[in-house]
């Protein structure tokens, strides 16, 4: 029996794919589980250390559902924090 392979998609890719997920419904708790999904992508490309490029608008999620770590590494501030003290140290 042949095993089936199952394509691996990069995951700047991912981001992308669940970006549209979300947009894609107007149901809470699928949107909730892109936002989820979405999070531990954005995890998994920073602990890599190879994340390189900021994903473009098409590909994030709205502001308020974006994780706080994706500010953080890319060093812009979080929407809400009056302070701007949410800073990535390079």
């Amino acid at each position: 029996m042949r095993q089936s392979r199952r394509l691996k998609i990069p995951p700047e890719t991912q981001l992308g794919l669940l970006a549209m997920r979300f947009r894609s419904t107007r149901d809470e708790s699928e949107r909730d589980k892109a936002a989820v999904e979405y999070e531990h992508v954005v995890d998994k490309l920073i602990a890599s250390g190879k994340w390189e490029e900021i994903p473009t608008f098409e590909d994030m999620l709205p502001d308020e559902r974006m994780p706080e770590a994706f500010f953080k590494f890319w060093s812009i501030p979080a929407p809400g924090n009056r302070d701007g003290l949410n800073c990535r140290k390079r």
